[in-house]
């Protein structure tokens, strides 16, 4: 799979599969750096733009040319899922710069990490596979919610955190499903 190149891509614009962005993003919040058991540094911080706001991971030496405030510049870099979350990183072919442009009005309501996708499932045809052919049953409701939001291309923002049941029932019917 060949993933092209996306010039000037919106953060609500992002999917777990996005590769190659080009985008400027404000780094709204930075963790401190911490080493990872092989000795490589990671900081994760909160990106974002006008439209909303995703995680980035930042690795090694990038940790120490970000900062807080600092609006950059992101090209080729990627989105992934980790543990069923999206984040952001420059990856192995990515860099980012300092921006030139300044993005001050931040929509921070929108976080895309906090939407969790279900993962995609390698070598699971015919059983066998990392779960033992075992089936994990039927979906959650929310992951039934998440699966027509991407089925549907609806760019409808869910908070799972502030829906109840009946909520994400009333969404799963307003988009088609059952």
């Amino acid at each position: 799979m060949s993933l092209r190149q996306v010039d000037n891509l919106k953060v609500d614009e992002l999917t777990p599969r996005t590769g190659r962005v080009n985008m400027p993003v404000k780094v709204l919040s930075l963790e401190e750096p911490r080493a990872m058991d092989n000795g490589t540094m990671i900081c994760e911080g909160l990106v974002g733009d006008e439209t909303g706001t995703v995680i980035m991971s930042f690795w090694n030496d990038e940790c120490e040319v970000v900062s807080n405030g600092m609006t950059i510049d992101l090209k080729d870099a990627r989105a992934n899922l980790v543990r069923g979350h999206m984040r952001i990183s420059l990856g192995k072919k990515g860099s980012m710069k300092e921006s030139k442009t300044s993005l001050e009005s931040i929509k921070e309501s929108v976080n895309l990490s906090d939407l969790e996708y279900e993962m995609p499932r390698f070598g699971n045809r015919g059983g066998g596979g990392r779960g033992g052919g075992r089936s994990r049953g039927p979906p959650s409701r929310w992951g039934v919610l998440m699966k027509l939001k991407r089925d549907t291309g609806n760019k409808k923002f869910f908070n799972r955190d502030e829906m109840s049941e009946e909520q994400i029932e009333a969404a799963i019917k307003e988009m088609g499903g059952e």
